[in-house]
């Protein structure tokens, strides 16, 4: 039995894209800003406790602690995204770049590239996130369908067809019916 689509929308991920979800993903996942505050703090308290500083005055002590903590956090923030970087570009896979179309159906949300075809039934846990420049079509805790809002779509509108999904997920979690 063919789905019968109620909204479609047609975009393209490129590289860029990945990279700045993931570098979004990095910075917004709250166990890895917990274990970096850790960290930063230890430095502070170790470069301001540290012996060789104890002879200094204090603010020159809390300037140096400082000014090492900033360092770490600007290496780790060139690590990580250097990391995702080094990912996106490294990717091989087929169905990640190029060509993806979400479908809104009575079954469910439809996502497919040239390589596949995958259904999310309305049973799933959809949220839906947007920034300015891209919507995040999540179906579990830390998956998601990254939809760049810039270039305009291939086919459909990006904020329709968000308007629509949003509708669609409200409505069976109020447990009325589909179709």
């Amino acid at each position: 039995m063919l789905e019968q689509i109620i909204m479609r929308l047609c975009y393209t991920l490129n590289r860029g894209d990945l990279v700045w979800a993931g570098s979004r993903a990095l910075f917004h996942q709250r166990g890895m800003l917990l274990i970096a505050i850790a960290l930063t703090a230890f430095v502070w308290w170790s470069t301001f406790t540290y012996d060789q500083n104890r002879d200094l005055p204090i603010i020159a002590r809390v300037i140096t602690a400082t000014v090492t903590a900033a360092i770490c956090i600007g290496v780790g923030i060139a690590v990580g995204v250097g990391c995702v970087a080094a990912h996106a570009f490294l990717r091989k896979d087929q169905g990640v770049l190029g060509e993806h179309t979400l479908e809104i159906t009575d079954d469910g949300l439809i996502e497919s590239t040239e390589v596949n075809r995958s259904l999310y039934n309305w049973r799933t846990t959809f949220r839906i996130l947007e920034t300015r420049n891209y919507a995040y079509v999540y179906i579990s805790a830390t998956h998601a369908h990254i939809v760049p809002k810039n270039p305009l779509p291939i086919d459909g509108s990006v904020d329709d067809f968000l308007a629509a999904l949003r509708a669609r997920i409200a409505n069976c979690k109020h447990g009325n019916s589909i179709g």
